[in-house]
């Protein structure tokens, strides 16, 4: 029974600050950049405007845009025209483009929304329609006082043709990353990114020992949530202060974790409250994943639409095969632990990486899924990257692949002998046997000759 405190304040002060935080990093930042900039660009073009002189001083340019609005009342009118216009077609746009986005979010994944934020073209094209509409805004305001307002009539006119550009490459980019291919793209890349940021913790810390996850003073977290990241060198300066002492941490990034959880363990002499406090604090626990450094998070989602496809709910073999694709390459590049530098065996913060255990998790909930709805195709091709895969995997990933292959056996009973599926499963069969598994190469067999008899 694990270790638990008692109820604490919620703090909702932090929270308010995580979801600034959040909001910032996620998609605020860089639209709030670009509006600040069409501010400044606003204040030097009034500055232009009023210090141009008479207007017999004026250049060829001037005067050739002072045709158009060479005076007050006349900019008045253009830019109350272009300023309607561009507040009307984006919030109408926004609306649908933002309706487009939840639709494509209910019918794949939560994740399309996640991803549609983080892309930073998207934060540049809605931070352009909003800081144009505020230029034009801003330069209508400050014309009461500029006597000949040629250059801001000119630059918002140049904003408002620009906004129909940009409307048309914003539409595109929408519908093209509600596409499956598309977000199942963008979601493994950034699952390989993600996986490339945890590499720096991995390299400095060592996998728990043997008892270390039970062993120690315990470190309680303080609410619920998930782990959203480690703070390595905040850990490590605690772990100096407690020479001879370990930190374990007991959960990975993107685990969720109740309040009262053991977060983490100091393993050596007894530490003080303050100790412990501090430790807490260098695990962040949030209300939402970073997927930025949550590599977990794309392999779930990765899992969850390749299940949602290839079960009865949707029979999408197609969507299903792209799923099966993308985690089989994650495989590829993870297998026997290939993205990831040797780990040292005595750092001073231990951490458990069990990626590998949810990847292998995930291929094996798609076998169940397959058997659920009878999609042979699909099976055989989760069996031909298994097959295939299998010899660049390192002995715990091989004996995970193993007892896969008995869930493939059980799951046989609801397919035909088709030639593909035949084709995968003797050579999965076969890599089992040369690789010294011959209990599972067996299991195997008898499922295939069991298929093949029930089918005559």
């Amino acid at each position: 029974m694990r270790p638990r405190r008692g109820p604490r304040a919620i703090d909702r002060g932090g929270r308010w600050a995580e979801r600034l935080r959040r909001a910032f990093g996620e998609f605020l930042a860089v639209p709030l950049l670009i509006v600040l900039a069409f501010l400044a660009l606003a204040v030097l073009v009034d500055r232009a405007d009023n210090t141009a002189g008479a207007v017999e001083t004026w250049g060829p340019l001037r005067r050739f845009l002072g045709q158009y609005a060479g005076d007050t009342q006349s900019a008045i009118v253009v830019l109350t025209a272009i300023a309607g216009s561009l507040i009307t077609v984006a919030s109408i746009t926004f609306s649908i483009l933002l309706l487009a986005v939840q639709q494509g979010a209910t019918a794949l994944t939560s994740q399309v929304v996640e991803h549609y934020l983080r892309r930073l073209s998207n934060k540049a094209y809605f931070g352009f329609f909003v800081g144009a509409s505020v230029f034009v805004l801003v330069t209508l305001v400050q014309t009461g006082h500029t006597p000949h307002p040629v250059l801001g009539v000119a630059v918002s006119t140049l904003c408002a043709g620009a906004s129909l550009v940009v409307l048309l490459l914003l539409i595109y980019s929408t519908v093209d990353q509600t596409r499956p291919v598309s977000l199942l793209k963008s979601i493994h890349d950034t699952t390989v990114l993600a996986r490339g940021r945890q590499a720096a913790w991995l390299e400095r810390t060592s996998p728990p020992r043997e008892g270390d996850l039970d062993a120690g003073t315990p470190v309680l977290s303080g609410r619920y949530g998930y782990l959203a990241r480690l703070r390595l060198g905040a850990l490590e300066r605690l772990a100096a202060r407690a020479p001879g002492s370990r930190i374990v941490v007991c959960f990975t990034v993107g685990d969720r974790v109740a309040s009262g959880d053991v977060l983490a363990r100091v393993v050596g002499p007894p530490v003080d409250a303050g100790l412990a406090a501090a430790i807490r604090d260098a695990l962040p626990i949030e209300e939402k994943r970073d997927i930025g450094v949550d590599a977990a998070w794309g392999v779930g989602h990765l899992g969850s639409i390749g299940w949602t496809a290839l079960s009865s709910v949707k029979s999408d073999p197609a969507l299903g095969a792209l799923a099966v694709h993308m985690l089989d390459d994650l495989l590829d590049r993870w297998a026997g632990g290939r993205a990831v530098p040797p780990r040292p065996a005595g750092a001073a913060v231990a951490y458990p990486d069990r990626i590998m255990d949810l990847l292998l998790d995930q291929i094996e909930g798609l076998v169940v899924s397959t058997a659920e709805s009878h999609q042979h195709q699909s099976l055989a091709l989760i069996v031909g990257g298994l097959a295939r895969l299998f010899p660049a995997l390192n002995g715990h990933e091989q004996r995970a692949v193993a007892r896969i292959a008995g869930t493939v056996a059980s799951a046989l009973p609801s397919h035909l002998p088709a030639r593909a599926l035949a084709a995968s499963l003797a050579d999965l069969r076969g890599t089992l046997g040369r690789q010294g598994f011959a209990e599972a190469a067996a299991r195997l067999a008898a499922a295939e000759d069991a298929l093949s008899r029930n089918s005559l």
